[in-house]
């Protein structure tokens, strides 16, 4: 209920004060061909990704023998559950390797937390890049956090990987929830963020063709940024079936912070593409929704040293 409330409250922030006759001829002038191609794309790569660094994680710290399949079926099926509230994914994993593998739950949910950190390096580091890059505009505020987050986010790997650090709270490195993450190494953990900074990459391209189409140019800076902050918006509990989180983040910084577009053509871009992002997920998932109910369901009582 808070994530719909937080939606729906974004929704009507972004869409006050909009023209509707502005917005319907916004919405007219687009290509809802190229915008479904587009959108498309990025799903596929999307899950193409996701799977791909869930599997290196499973294999790695949970089940080293779990077959591909059954990853591609969680990480795809799961995501019908991302369309009603992004944080339900989370729980299917651990549900899985409990009654297949016999691993704790807690331990699971820990081990998808890496990804939660490469993703969060990714943000920073593209945010910090358009800064570099020469976007302005976006809060000094906004840059000095990604700054500030920077040896934050050192110092928590430091004390996972350094044998220096390993009287450091000794009682937290030995809980089950963070067991994944303390065994993570460097090498493993940079193979997590390329596989993020693929992801933010492929959030770019496909805005940049959209914001091309329609005959609006941005800046490689302002590209980064916008990529970056509006895959953060995606993934965010403030977003029901993608709705909410992109039409705030499309309308706050190509409107009211970069000047770049009317506040019309930003919603209609918007909402464009969460229908369009809505559906290609709900199509893909949906094929694989039934393997998974199935497959949570069995329970074959391996063990993670088989």
């Amino acid at each position: 209920m808070a994530a719909a409330g937080a939606a729906g409250a974004i929704c009507w922030w972004a869409l006050r004060g909009v023209d509707r006759t502005a917005l319907a001829r916004a919405l007219h002038e687009t290509h809802p061909g190229l915008i479904a191609l587009v959108t498309l794309g990025y799903t596929v790569a999307f899950y193409a990704l996701d799977t791909t660094g869930f599997t290196l994680v499973y294999r790695r710290h949970l089940a080293p023998h779990v077959p591909i399949r059954d990853v591609v079926t969680i990480v795809c099926g799961k995501q019908l559950l991302g369309l009603i509230f992004p944080p339900l994914t989370k729980l299917i994993a651990p549900v899985y390797f409990h009654r297949h593998w016999r691993v704790g739950m807690a331990r699971t949910l820990g081990a998808t937390e890496i990804l939660t950190i490469a993703d969060a390096a990714a943000v920073i580091a593209f945010v910090l890049a358009g800064a570099a890059l020469g976007s302005t505009g976006l809060s000094a505020d906004v840059v000095l956090l990604g700054i500030s987050a920077c040896p934050a986010l050192a110092l928590l790997l430091f004390w996972a990987w350094l044998p220096a650090a390993r009287r450091v709270f000794p009682r937290i490195r030995g809980s089950e929830f963070l067991a994944a993450f303390i065994r993570s190494s460097p090498a493993q953990m940079t193979m997590q963020l390329a596989l993020r900074l693929a992801l933010a990459l492929a959030m770019i391209a496909a805005w940049w063709l959209l914001l091309l189409d329609s005959g609006h140019r941005l800046g490689p800076g302002h590209l980064a940024q916008f990529g970056a902050l509006f895959l953060l918006a995606t993934q965010l509990p403030v977003s029901v079936g993608g709705f909410g989180g992109p039409q705030g983040v499309c309308v706050l910084l190509l409107t009211d912070t970069w000047k770049l577009l009317p506040r019309s053509d930003a919603v209609a871009l918007s909402l464009l593409w969460s229908t369009a992002y809505l559906l290609s997920r709900a199509l893909i998932s949906a094929f694989f929704a039934a393997s998974m109910i199935r497959l949570l369901r069995s329970g074959t009582g391996h063990t993670t040293k088989e």
